[in-house]
């Protein structure tokens, strides 16, 4: 990862030399565009303070860089922008592309250095400068060379009910880690689990090993901070516990990470977000298993029909090694696609959670699909085995997945119209619902899992209804109907005894009209 931090402060040089060479006089606009796309990925991965590189070192270096943006790997931005309006785009401009393989076709002058912009400062300290919690996990070496996941529990010490607005990870040691998940939790399976191992911490292949966590960050390998749109927020009830799962791969023996999550909170309500991994390679696959023998290529398909009127405000897919390209988009019940995002040449060094332009709209009814094509032979230099093998499912690094996580929240009317990034025209392509959205009111909420809670809502003449609750990836876990002679308000006793705590969501649709409600049930 170090290499690639110095190629691209090569690369961002080389980007100030060549549009300076062009212009008289360095402005601080131009500085301001050059210095956007280099300042994310120069905290990917880096360690230890460094700056930009010389005059001369972006000389020796003029055909690679050339070649880098010619090809348009350089600077690090995967997906198809023409296929979907991506928020806070990293891409090169054309006419910064133009300029730089002008400037090395010239000979690549120097232009006037007297005058060009102050080189700024990198360190690995992060982007959140004033976070109101910071969780360091234990210094961990690791005794063994295998694949590893350890989770380091930790008492938030939140004593009211707070709202995550952006999430920071820094990996101590970037070369040993594959990926962080962060998670809230309201138990404390999670420190008797630490204490019954030894070392810092304790295994938790896959998930955290209570039932009680929910995922509210990640950090994956190019990932930026991880920063809600102005308004939203993941809630986190007074006492969470957080649990950070960190990823060691395999080669690791002897070497030491300790690992900083920076949290950015706010005690005012804000909209519940929630981090989802709806499509995924256990419960959407429609020609699965995913498996990949070796010397071929495969090409496998998801599906996830969504239960309730959806914001979604971006999306994150994820594969490992061997994986080429994955596009995800959804089909609302008027057959229009709804394109979400296309990662033509995947890598997976470059990995994030991508934002749209604008929050999207996607309609109950619609169905999300994802297509990712596998490339298991010798011609894809990721592969990490030569000769190829067989390869299937797994948490290892050498092991495959498919997933893309959704970050939404429940749709309000008028949220298509709320703009994330608004540096470029903006236009919703997502259809508008043609049935009546209706409120409803659960109570208590939170509730204890044995406190029975009643669900209130208003019905028409004859109305039929349809109750169901679902979990966070949108399975139906229950499932009444009922039938009302006159209109009024109507009253359902709901209980929670046989779940587990955690969010659901309501959904309640009448004949004219539907309705979809958070319900939190905590321990008792």
């Amino acid at each position: 990862m170090r290499s690639r931090t110095s190629f691209l402060s090569i690369l961002l040089l080389l980007v100030s030399l060549a549009i300076h060479a062009q212009t008289p006089n360095w402005s601080e606009t131009v500085a301001k565009i050059v210095y956007t796309h280099c300042t994310p990925c120069h905290r990917s991965g880096g360690s230890g303070p460094f700056s930009l590189m010389s005059y001369g070192q972006a000389f020796n270096n003029r055909f690679s860089m050339r070649s880098a943006v010619s090809q348009k790997i350089m600077p690090p931005w995967p997906p198809d922008d023409s296929y979907s309006a991506l928020a806070h785009s990293r891409a090169l401009k054309e006419a910064d592309l133009e300029a730089i393989v002008r400037w090395v076709d010239g000979g690549a002058p120097s232009g006037n250095l007297s005058t060009a912009p102050q080189a700024p400062q990198y360190d690995n300290l992060g982007y959140i400068k004033n976070p109101q919690l910071v969780i360091s996990t234990p210094e961990y070496t690791l005794a063994g060379n295998t694949d590893e996941y350890r989770c380091y529990p930790e008492s938030s010490n939140i004593n009211q009910e707070m709202w995550l607005t952006a999430l920071e990870c820094i990996p101590g040691n970037p070369g040993i880690v594959h990926h962080i998940l962060v998670f809230r939790d309201g138990g404390n399976r999670s420190f008797q689990l630490d204490q019954q191992q030894a070392g810092p911490g304790y295994l938790c292949f896959g998930g955290a090993g209570t039932s009680g966590a929910e995922l509210i960050g990640a950090w994956v390998p190019g990932a930026q901070p991880f920063v809600l749109p102005k308004g939203f927020g993941i809630r986190l009830p007074a006492n969470s516990n957080i649990i950070i799962q960190v990823h060691y791969p395999g080669g690791s023996k002897g070497k030491s990470d300790k690992t900083i999550v920076k949290f950015q909170l706010t005690d005012q309500p804000q909209r519940d977000a929630y981090l989802v991994p709806a499509l995924n390679h256990s419960t959407s696959m429609t020609n699965g298993p995913l498996y990949i023998p070796a010397n071929t290529k495969k090409t496998f398909n998801q599906q996830f029909a969504l239960p309730f009127n959806a914001s979604v405000i971006g999306v994150a897919p994820h594969m490992h090694l061997i994986g080429t390209s994955i596009r995800t988009w959804a089909v609302g019940p008027d057959q229009k696609e709804i394109p979400m995002i296309h990662i033509p040449r995947w890598d997976f060094h470059w990995q994030g959670i991508y934002q749209f332009q604008k929050v999207m709209k996607v309609p109950a009814g619609s169905m999300i699909y994802s297509e990712a094509t596998y490339d298991n032979t010798p011609a894809n230099h990721h592969n990490p085995n030569f000769p190829p093998k067989d390869v299937s499912v797994g948490e290892a690094t050498t092991d495959e997945m498919m997933i893309t996580y959704f970050l939404f929240t429940l749709y309000q009317n008028g949220d298509e119209k709320i703009i994330i990034d608004s540096a470029k025209a903006l236009v919703s392509s997502a259809p508008d619902a043609e049935i009546e959205t209706r409120p409803v009111t659960v109570f208590p909420n939170p509730a204890g899992r044995l406190s029975p809670s009643r669900l209130v809502f208003k019905t028409d003449p004859n109305d039929r209804i349809e109750l169901s609750i679902l979990d966070l990836t949108g399975k139906e876990i229950f499932r009444k109907k009922y039938l009302y002679s006159a209109a009024g308000t109507q009253t359902i006793g709901l209980g929670a005894d046989r779940l587990d705590t955690g969010t659901y969501i309501i959904r309640v649709r009448g004949q004219k009209w539907q309705a979809t409600k958070k319900w939190i049930l905590t321990p008792e």
